[in-house]
């Protein structure tokens, strides 16, 4: 009798238990003009990101962030464990390390930014203009850009 309980159970959870898997989501920042410096990567959600903030990695709550160093005129970074879902990411070319977009003083990046979904973007980008799915395994490319 025992052993039926402990048979049922068991099917019951399979039967309620989640057949998604966490996913990785692993990102190419392409067009860095040099190896100096760090690249600053901010993954948001559509679920738990404030997407009013983006692409503000203080204020808008990324689900992840990570520094990563340069090499070859590229980063090659991978987040594991997100879920399925709504993302968009953010990312800086922090050239002299110092952890923050540097600006001139009419508020322009002097230093490179990028998107997800490499949109063309005047001003600040929107959370939606850079959005993509997750739906397993996913990798997306970032064309860091240069305003000055």
């Amino acid at each position: 009798m025992t052993s039926r309980v402990v048979l049922a159970a068991a099917c019951l959870a399979g039967l309620f238990s989640c057949a998604c898997e966490a996913a990785d989501l692993t990102i190419i920042v392409d067009n860095l003009r040099s190896n100096q410096g760090q690249v600053l990567l901010c993954v948001f959600s559509a679920d738990s990101s404030d997407k009013a903030e983006f692409p503000d990695c203080d204020k808008g709550r990324p689900v992840r962030s990570a520094k990563a160093a340069i090499s070859g005129g590229k980063v090659v970074m991978t987040f594991n464990g997100l879920k399925d879902g709504v993302y968009s990411v953010a990312i800086i070319h922090d050239e002299n390390g110092n952890g923050q977009l540097d600006t001139n003083f009419l508020g322009i990046p002097a230093e490179g930014v990028g998107v997800s979904t490499n949109p063309r973007v005047f001003g600040k980008p929107r959370f939606a203009q850079g959005q993509f799915n997750i739906n397993g395994n996913t990798a997306i490319t970032i064309d860091t850009k240069y305003i000055l």
